[in-house]
C-alpha cells in the first residue's frame, strides 16, 4: 500500500474520515440516549428503594457499548490503525463484550418471565435467585474473558485464536437466547388462548422481533468473521479493514435501534425528548382499571423483573384474573355436580 495514503487513495481517505466522523457522532448520540434512560432507572430505584431492574442493565450496557465504540473510533484519528496491538482493537473488544452483556440481561428477563408465570408453582418459587446468580456469574466470566483476551492482543497477535474463541462464544450464547426465547414464545401463545387481554399480542410481537434480531446478528457476524478474519487473513493490513468496520457498524446499529424501540414500545420520540420510557406506557392503566375489582384484596407478589418491556405487571394481572376465573369455574362445576348427586 502507498505510504502516502492510509486507506489506499486520497478519495478513499476522505471517505474513511467522513465515515469515522459520522461514527463518532452516532455512537456518542446513542450513548447519551441510553445512559439517560439508565440514569432515570437509577433515580427510580433510589426513590422507591427497589431492586435493580433488567431494563437498567440493558440500557447501562448499551450506553457502555456506545461510548467504547466512540473511543475506539477517536483513537483511529491518531494512528489510522484498527488491528490487534492497538488501543482501537482493545476498546473494540470491550465494546463487543458490553453489547453481549445487554443481550445477557434480555435473556435474563425472558427466564424470569418463564419461571414466574409458566412453570409450576413449586419450581417458580425457587428459581428467581438461581437465575439472578447464574446471570451475574455468566456476566462476570464474560467480562473477565473479554478483558483478558483484549489485554493480550495489545502485546501479541492472536487474531485466529481470538476469532475462533469469539465464534464459539457467539454460537453458545446465540443458541441459549434462541432456545429460551422460543420456549417463552410457545408459553405466551399457549396462555394467550385462555386470556382475553390483548397485551399478550404485544409481548409475542416483541419476543418475535428480538428473536429475529438475534438470528440476524448471529448469522451476519459469523459470516463477516469467516470472510474478513479467516478467509482474508490480511484484512487489517489492507483497506478491507474499513469495509469490515462498516459492515460491523451497520449490524450493531440495527440491533441497537431494535432493542431501543422494543423497550419503548416503538415510541422513538421519548428518547429524543429525554422522557422516561416507562411513564409513556399508557396501556397498563386500561388493564389495571378493568381488573381492579377482580384483584381487590389480593396480594400481588410480582418479582420486579420489569421491566425490559414494561409488561410484567400486566402479565401478572392477567394471569391472576385467569387463575381466579378458572377457580370460579371449577367451584361452579363442583357445586353443579354436588346438586346433581343430591337430586339423584
Amino acid at each position: 500500500m502507498d505510504s502516502e495514503y492510509f486507506a489506499g487513495s486520497d478519495s478513499l481517505d476522505r471517505l474513511t474520515y467522513s465515515f469515522m466522523c459520522l461514527r463518532v457522532i452516532a455512537y456518542t448520540y446513542f450513548f447519551i440516549l441510553c445512559f439517560y434512560q439508565a440514569y432515570l432507572e437509577i433515580l427510580k430505584m433510589i426513590r422507591k428503594q427497589s431492586k435493580t431492574t433488567t431494563r437498567f442493565f440493558v440500557f447501562f450496557f448499551q450506553s457502555l457499548f456506545c461510548i467504547l465504540r466512540a473511543i475506539q473510533t477517536v483513537f483511529f484519528f491518531d494512528n489510522h490503525q484498527l488491528g490487534m496491538g492497538t488501543p482501537n482493537f482493545f476498546f473494540f473488544s470491550l465494546g463487543t463484550a458490553a453489547i453481549f452483556l445487554a443481550w445477557v440481561f434480555i435473556q435474563h428477563y425472558w427466564l424470569l418471565i418463564m419461571y414466574k408465570f409458566f412453570i409450576s408453582e413449586e419450581v417458580r418459587l425457587n428459581q428467581a435467585k438461581p437465575i439472578n446468580y447464574s446471570t451475574f456469574i455468566f456476566a462476570i466470566v464474560l467480562i473477565i474473558y473479554q478483558f483478558t483476551v483484549s489485554s493480550i492482543t495489545l502485546h501479541k497477535n492472536i487474531e485466529t485464536a481470538e476469532s475462533v474463541g469469539f465464534l464459539i462464544l457467539l454460537l453458545i450464547y446465540g443458541c441459549m437466547v434462541l432456545f429460551n426465547g422460543y420456549y417463552l414464545l410457545r408459553h405466551l401463545k399457549k396462555h394467550k388462548k385462555s386470556t382475553p387481554f390483548s397485551h399478550f399480542d404485544i409481548m409475542i410481537l416483541k419476543t418475535k422481533i428480538l428473536l429475529g434480531t438475534v438470528i440476524f446478528v448471529v448469522v451476519t457476524i459469523i459470516v463477516q468473521e469467516l470472510v474478513f478474519n479467516m478467509y482474508y487473513t490480511d484484512t487489517y493490513e489492507t483497506p478491507r479493514q474499513y469495509l469490515k468496520l462498516f459492515v460491523v457498524g451497520v449490524i450493531e446499529c440495527i440491533q441497537l435501534l431494535v432493542v431501543m424501540l422494543v423497550l419503548s414500545d416503538g415510541k422513538w420520540k421519548v428518547y429524543v425528548l429525554f422522557q422516561s420510557i416507562k411513564s409513556n406506557n399508557d396501556s397498563s392503566s386500561e388493564v389495571d382499571n378493568s381488573n381492579s375489582n377482580s384483584n381487590k384484596g389480593k396480594k400481588n407478589s410480582t418479582y420486579d423483573c420489569d421491566n425490559s418491556s414494561g409488561n410484567s405487571n400486566k402479565i401478572d394481572i392477567s394471569i391472576e384474573v385467569d387463575n381466579l376465573n378458572k377457580r370460579l369455574e371449577e367451584s361452579s362445576t363442583n357445586k353443579s355436580n354436588t346438586t346433581l348427586n343430591d337430586q339423584s
